[in-house]
């Protein structure tokens, strides 16, 4: 497990079996990752594959800053911002960083 501050506040990622009661939603259902606010902690499941656990941990971090930073988004606009980072997020940040390496060597 590892601890992170978001904020200036303390988090904790626990990595769990898949089946853990920690990887369960409000609807009853299973997932690969929960964050929860009430105890700081990010409920990873154990077993995904390192492209797999990337993106599920992109998503459960907007999720994480969203409640660091007393964000209140709708949870449908939040679980679509958070599926937009997972999946293009690297990409924008690389793109970013391409960008500013350009802009500072010209400057």
């Amino acid at each position: 497990d590892k601890m992170i501050y978001i904020n200036g506040l303390e988090w904790n990622i626990s990595l769990v079996e898949p089946h853990s009661p920690m990887l369960r939603r409000s609807d009853g259902t299973i997932t690969l990752g929960v964050t929860d606010n009430n105890d700081r902690t990010v409920y990873m499941n154990n077993r995904l594959s390192y492209d797999m656990f990337d993106r599920v941990i992109c998503h459960e971090l907007c999720h994480v800053f969203s409640f660091a930073y007393n964000l209140h988004i709708p949870i449908e606009t939040e679980e679509m911002i958070a599926d937009f980072l997972s999946t293009y997020g690297r990409d924008v940040i690389a793109v970013a960083d391409d960008i500013l390496k350009e802009v500072l060597l010209v400057a």
